[in-house]
Order: C-alpha cells, then structure tokens, then sequence
C-alpha cells in the first residue's frame, strides 16, 4: 500500500503543479466623483482607463460616497499565494488519485470513525508528503481502505 500510495502523491503533485496559477486578478480604482459625465470618455483616456472598467461607489461604511471607476489587472501571483494553492488544492487532488491506484489495485473503500482523523489534526496530507512521512500517510489512508481477503 505504501508504494500505491506514494505513487499516488507523486502524480498528485505533478498534476498540482501544472495547475498553480501564475496570475490573479488585482482591482485598480480611481476617483472620479468631481469628473463631469461628460468628461469621463476623455478622463479614461488620459488615465489609461480600459473600457470595461464600471463604476461603483468607494467606502460607504466610511459615508464619504466617492464614485470610482474600477478594472481588474492581472498580476503574477507570489510564492505565498502558490503555497497558499497549494497547500489549499493538494488534499482534493491527492485523494481522487489515490482513489483510483488503490481501487485499481484491489482494495476496497470502507468506513471508519471519524473520530480517528483526530490523530491528523496537527498536519494535513500536503505537510505530510512534504517532509515525506510516508507510513503517516499509510496511516491516514488505511482508515478509508481495505484489501480484500
């Protein structure tokens, strides 16, 4: 199991890394509540505006009421937002993966007491093969499967 199992992770992982994104989205706004309306097309012109920026209405909660332009900016993500994604979608793609090598290869889903998950609390499955405690993940896998005699 614990050969499956690390094969498993290890095409998890390569299939995470594929999917980190390497841009999000950022949104940029000016003021433009002492803009005339007629004023705005050539306001957004001199400002680099895009012409799908929209309006909307800046700080309510603080009643100052401004009226902004707002666009999204793609900007590249930072090695903390990676790891945030990562550390965010490895659990689901490990799992659908290890779903498949183990059934696969015979064994059996079953039910356990969630109650035993509790051991796992200090760790998650992406912290784990990080530092490559591999019999805990054995461990952490066998309680939702079986070899069948």
């Amino acid at each position: 199991m614990k050969t499956l199992i690390i094969k498993a992770l290890d095409r998890a992982w390569v299939q995470l890394e594929k999917q980190v994104p390497l841009t999000k989205k950022e949104i940029k706004n000016i003021i433009i509540t002492n803009i005339s309306p007629l004023d705005i097309p050539s306001f957004m012109k001199e400002n680099n505006i895009p012409e799908n920026a929209y309006f909307n209405a800046n700080n309510i909660e603080m009643f100052t009421n401004d009226i902004v332009l707002e666009w999204d900016i793609d900007v590249p993500t930072t090695d903390e937002d990676k790891l945030k994604y990562k550390r965010k979608r490895f659990t689901s793609i490990a799992w659908y993966i290890v779903y498949n090598i183990l059934t696969e290869n015979g064994y059996k889903r079953k039910g356990f007491n969630s109650g035993l998950l509790k051991e796992f609390d200090d760790t998650t499955v992406y912290d784990m093969y990080q530092n490559k405690q591999f019999d805990r993940l054995v461990k952490y896998y066998s309680l939702s499967f079986a070899k069948p005699f």
